[in-house]
């Protein structure tokens, strides 16, 4: 009996999956770029379900919002929220998934422009992709227009 449950519960997820899936029929528009990465200000954004650890914690079953994160963010109080990967390695090291720490030296070291002001954290995990594409990633195009960003690097957990 467990043996069927098993495979009743695959065909189950399988299903789902399948309604999570968002087909793209033609080439997104790509960005040309215009500047050096000497004269770009850098954005990060990580999928690693990373936050502020005085923010709400992400819905681990499935979570469309983001959370903001300053440039002068103090990695312990960062922390992550997300039960799809083993994040064991991204809580002693944040830079794994959110390497907000090297933006930094590349600004020091003079081979970035700027470190961006506002940087995001969401979650991998987003069964309801419509409220991702309709909500969220246009918040954070907007938030990036306003910052001035010129380069967004984006990261998986």
């Amino acid at each position: 009996m467990i043996k069927n449950n098993i495979g009743l519960k695959q065909k189950i997820i399988g299903k789902v999956a399948e309604f999570m899936v968002n087909s793209i029929t033609s080439s997104p528009p790509i960005a040309e770029i215009n500047k050096t990465l000497k004269d770009s200000k850098v954005a990060f954004i990580t999928t690693a379900g990373v936050h502020l650890k005085k923010d709400k914690p992400f819905n681990t079953n499935g979570d469309h919002t983001l959370r903001l994160i300053p440039r002068d963010v103090d990695f312990d109080d960062l922390t992550i929220t997300h039960d799809h990967y083993d994040k064991k390695e991204a809580l002693r090291d944040i830079n794994c998934v959110f390497p907000l720490e090297i933006l930094r030296n590349l600004k020091n070291e003079e081979y970035i422009k700027d470190v961006a002001p506002r940087h995001f954290g969401i979650m991998g995990y987003i069964p309801k992709v419509d409220l991702l594409i309709n909500e969220s990633a246009p918040e954070i195009a907007d938030i990036l227009v306003e910052d001035n960003v010129d380069i967004a690097l984006l990261s998986p957990g």
